[in-house]
C-alpha cells in the first residue's frame, strides 16, 4: 500500500470513530473494511482495463505502421519498376548497366524520358545514356537541357522539347572534357568546323561515361 493511501486510511479511521461512537465498533470496521475492499477491487479492475486499452492501442498503432511501411515499400517498388522501365529504353542497360545519376534523373524527371522515347526517338533508335547540362550556343544564349547519346546520333534537348539539336557522329571529330570552376565540369565535343560547350556539369564520372561513350561511337563512323 503506498503512503499516501496508507496516510488516508488513518484520516478516515479517525473520521470514522468520532461519527460512530453510538454503533458497535466491530461492525463499522467491517463495513468499512469491506467497501475499501471492493474500492480497491474496482480500481484494480479499472487499472486492469486501462492497461489493456493501451496495450491494444499500441498494437493497433504498431499494425498501421507495419501497414504503412509495407504500403510505402510496394509504392517504392512500384515506381521503382517504372523507372527501370523507361530507362531500359533510354540508357543501354543490357551492356553498360545504369548508374544511380541516371536513375534518380529519370524518376525526378519521368515525363520528359517518356515525351522522349515517343515523341523524338526514330524507329529502331534507343537511347544509350544521356547528362544534364547547359549548352553554349553562343556568347549571349546558353540553354539549359539534356545531351542524350543513342545509337543513331547525340541529342540535345530541353525539358520541354520546345529545343532540339541534332548532332551526327560522321561529324563528330573529338570529344574532351575541361574544369569549369570548383565544382563545375564541362563537355566540348568538336563537331566539324565548330566547338560545342556543354557545361554545368557537376557528376564527373557520369561525363566521363557520356564523353567517351561518343568518342567511342563516332570513331567507329
Amino acid at each position: 500500500m503506498g503512503l499516501y493511501r496508507s496516510v488516508c486510511y488513518k484520516v478516515e479511521d479517525v473520521f470514522v470513530k468520532l461519527i460512530s461512537k453510538k454503533l458497535d465498533s466491530e461492525q463499522v470496521t467491517l463495513k468499512v473494511e469491506s467497501y475499501r475492499k471492493l474500492n480497491e477491487e474496482v480500481k484494480a479492475l479499472k487499472k486492469e482495463e486501462n492497461v489493456k486499452k493501451v496495450e491494444a492501442l499500441k498494437k493497433k498503432q504498431s499494425e498501421q505502421k507495419a501497414e504503412n511501411e509495407k504500403i510505402r515499400q510496394e509504392k517504392e517498388a512500384k515506381e521503382k519498376q517504372e523507372v527501370l522501365s523507361i530507362l531500359d529504353q533510354i540508357v543501354d542497360t543490357e551492356n553498360l548497366g545504369y548508374t544511380q545519376y541516371e536513375f534518380k534523373e529519370v524518376k525526378r524527371n519521368k515525363q520528359f524520358f517518356i515525351s522522349l522515347i515517343d515523341r523524338v526517338f526514330e524507329p529502331k533508335e534507343k537511347g544509350l545514356t544521356f547528362l544534364c547540362c547547359e549548352f553554349d550556343k553562343s556568347s549571349k544564349r546558353e540553354i539549359k537541357g539534356y545531351l542524350v547519346v543513342t545509337n543513331k546520333r547525340v541529342l540535345f534537348l530541353t525539358k520541354d522539347l520546345n529545343h532540339m539539336e541534332k548532332f551526327r557522329y560522321q561529324t563528330i571529330i573529338n570529344v574532351s572534357w575541361f574544369k569549369d570552376g570548383l565544382l563545375e565540369r564541362g563537355l566540348h565535343i568538336q563537331y566539324g568546323k565548330k566547338k560545342l560547350e556543354f557545361d554545368e556539369i557537376f557528376d564527373m564520372e557520369q561525363l566521363k561515361r557520356v564523353g567517351d561513350l561518343i568518342l567511342s561511337l563516332s570513331s567507329k563512323k
